[in-house]
């Protein structure tokens, strides 16, 4: 078993390495349905998308659907379901709910997850991860493997309160990441002046410097406009050198979701 967990690691190892050009993860309130309306904004840059949604389980509606979802991720735990089957084409883009993950009973199910997750994203240039609330996070958060991190920040005291612990949550597992803050509903000069405080709030007290990412405006063309920006941006963003730390993390937490983990040995 430790052989076979080695074997996945380094499948996964390859595929955040090259097979995948970005890997970004979207976190915070996303209610306003951002991260769909991101999604299609790269792939208008001619980029193929995975929406990777961590909030979809079935049963659930979604903006980019027209019916309900039938199957999650946690299908796919449970060999019940292929990653294929449960992807979903929408609008240009395909969406995967990942929002379920209830144990799978068998290491087999893990195997087969992580050999479908491998081959699933090497069809694709931008993997976008909208990431589980912190309170209910699944067991693994693929939002974690990211190295891009985009947090969605409001104007009040109690929505930067939330992205600090967003950003410190996610800082304070394994491996390096590039976080990026991003304002909706403020004036730009109202957005430079929290940006400043909550920078130099991370950069105190988690000895790291997160970027400015922009504003989205209240207004739905504007916002639109701004995601276009926004979308230019991240298709441009130099790809993030490996990190096996970070990696490992992600590996431990995927591995782990029936129970029965065996530490993962290898020489790198």
């Amino acid at each position: 078993m430790v052989r076979t967990a080695v074997d996945q690691a380094e499948g996964l190892r390859r595929m955040f390495a090259a097979d995948a050009a970005y890997m970004v993860a979207l976190l915070g309130d996303d209610e306003n349905d951002i991260s769909a309306a991101l999604a299609l904004a790269l792939a208008g840059q001619e980029k193929k998308v995975l929406l990777l949604d961590e909030q979809l389980r079935a049963g659930d509606p979604h903006v980019l659907l027209a019916a309900a979802v039938r199957y999650d991720i946690g299908h796919a735990l449970r060999g019940e379901k292929s990653l294929q089957e449960i992807a979903l084409p929408a609008a240009g883009i395909t969406l995967l709910p990942a929002g379920s993950v209830r144990p799978a009973h068998k290491d087999g199910a893990r195997v087969r997850l992580l050999a479908a997750f491998h081959a699933l994203v090497g069809r694709f240039d931008i993997v976008l991860i909208r990431a589980a609330a912190a309170a209910h996070r699944p067991s693994f958060g693929f939002a974690l493997a990211a190295p891009e991190v985009i947090v969605l920040c409001t104007g009040s005291s109690s929505g930067i309160t939330a992205a600090y612990s967003q950003i410190k949550i996610a800082a304070h597992t394994p491996g390096n990441r590039h976080f990026r803050l991003l304002f909706r509903g403020v004036e730009e000069s109202l957005a430079s002046v929290l940006f400043r405080n909550l920078a130099g709030v991370c950069h105190q007290h988690l000895n790291l410097m997160p970027d400015f990412a922009g504003v989205l405006p209240v207004e739905r063309s504007a916002a639109a406009d701004a995601l276009e920006i926004l979308a230019a941006g991240i298709a441009g963003w130099p790809q993030p050198e490996r990190d096996d730390s970070r990696f490992e993390a992600f590996m431990r937490r995927l591995l782990s979701v029936t129970g029965t983990f065996k530490p993962i040995t290898t020489d790198h």
